[in-house]
């Protein structure tokens, strides 16, 4: 009996990308107006990102920050015994700074910003953190791992490699990890919307979006066991990711945000939302596609940035601003 392999030739596919703005953004990395590139082949949702796009404006912009900007990688060893497991963990407290010197012969543009390790039973689970500059960082954080693994095998020849990917770095999949340290970029966008917007534009109050967040994305979130706390942060992320050459796997962890929303003392709505584990890059992957290409330059954000990683948090942070323009739509929409 033969078996037959079907070799299936190159094809494309072609969705729709719209190109909405200006945004006006007021950030640590993204600073003035952007317009921004939606592949989406739910088309209703760009008047929606629309609509909150044009409040937020009106309202003086969106507020964008960069938390943390860290990649991992999480490699699983096996040890012979829970004794050795432990002279390797203590290896890895103790020399951090010969680690980075093996990192930093690795890569141009990475360098080692955490490792951390926990021992079940006489195996280890380390967790490599990496800031990856411009690019995502998926293949630097790899490479770093391998050569701090050989590194470590030289030192304890009998420990062996099970995975270069143990599930502890947790590389697109929902995971608690993600909200509680973040993976990738961790950012925070946020805007001051007055109750006079909320009203001649979406036909709403802040009391109104503030009860609905409550109810809907941290109560009704939390009885479905959902690890995300928002109304579809996934649909702007994704649609984002496939305008400009991201790993759409990555929507997974890009969508396991948090909105936010409250009511100040002269009434305004102060709403933002929480990213915790954007996975972004301006160089690598299919950034180089022409079209990814096109729609980075369009943004001012293609390539390495200067200094080395400013381009990368740039896209996160335009990536932040369009979510949170999507969620106050959608949940000022869904008041009324």
């Amino acid at each position: 009996m033969t078996s037959e392999i079907r070799c299936l030739k190159y094809s494309t596919v072609s969705i729709p990308t719209y190109e909405l703005g200006p945004f006006l953004i007021n950030g640590d990395y993204a600073q003035g107006e952007y317009n921004l590139p939606f592949s989406v082949t739910e088309s209703p949702l760009i008047p929606s990102i629309n609509r909150g796009r044009k409040v937020i404006n009106e309202a003086g912009g969106a507020q964008t920050n960069v938390l943390k900007d860290e990649m991992t990688r999480a490699p699983l060893l096996s040890t012979p015994s829970a004794r050795h497991a432990e002279e390797l963990v203590n290896y890895l407290k103790n020399n951090f700074v010969v680690l980075q010197n093996i990192t930093e012969r690795t890569t141009a543009y990475g360098a080692l910003s955490s490792i951390e390790a926990i021992i079940n039973e006489s195996d280890v689970y380390l967790r490599i953190g990496m800031e990856t500059g411009d690019a995502a960082g998926h293949n630097m954080t790899e490479k770093t791992a391998q050569a701090i693994l050989e590194h470590l095998q030289q030192l304890y020849p009998t420990t062996q490699l099970l995975s270069i990917s143990s599930n502890y770095c947790a590389d697109k999949k929902a995971a608690a990890i993600h909200q509680e340290r973040g993976r990738g970029k961790s950012v925070l966008a946020s805007a001051q919307i007055s109750q006079h917007l909320l009203q001649k534009y979406l036909h709403t109050t802040a009391e109104a979006i503030v009860n609905l967040n409550e109810k809907k994305n941290v109560i009704g979130s939390r009885l479905a066991g959902s690890l995300g706390h928002n109304a579809h942060h996934a649909n702007i992320v994704a649609a984002l990711y496939l305008a400009t050459g991201q790993d759409i796997a990555n929507v997974v962890e890009g969508s396991l945000g948090t909105t936010n929303a409250s009511v100040d003392n002269d009434k305004n709505l102060l709403f933002s939302v929480e990213l915790p584990s954007l996975i972004v890059g301006t160089v690598g992957g299919g950034t180089s596609s022409p079209y990814a290409r096109r729609n980075l330059e369009t943004m001012n954000c293609y390539g390495s940035g200067n200094p080395i990683g400013f381009n990368g948090k740039k896209l996160a942070e335009l990536c932040a601003a369009a979510v949170l323009a999507g969620e106050l739509s959608l949940m000022a929409a869904l008041t009324n």
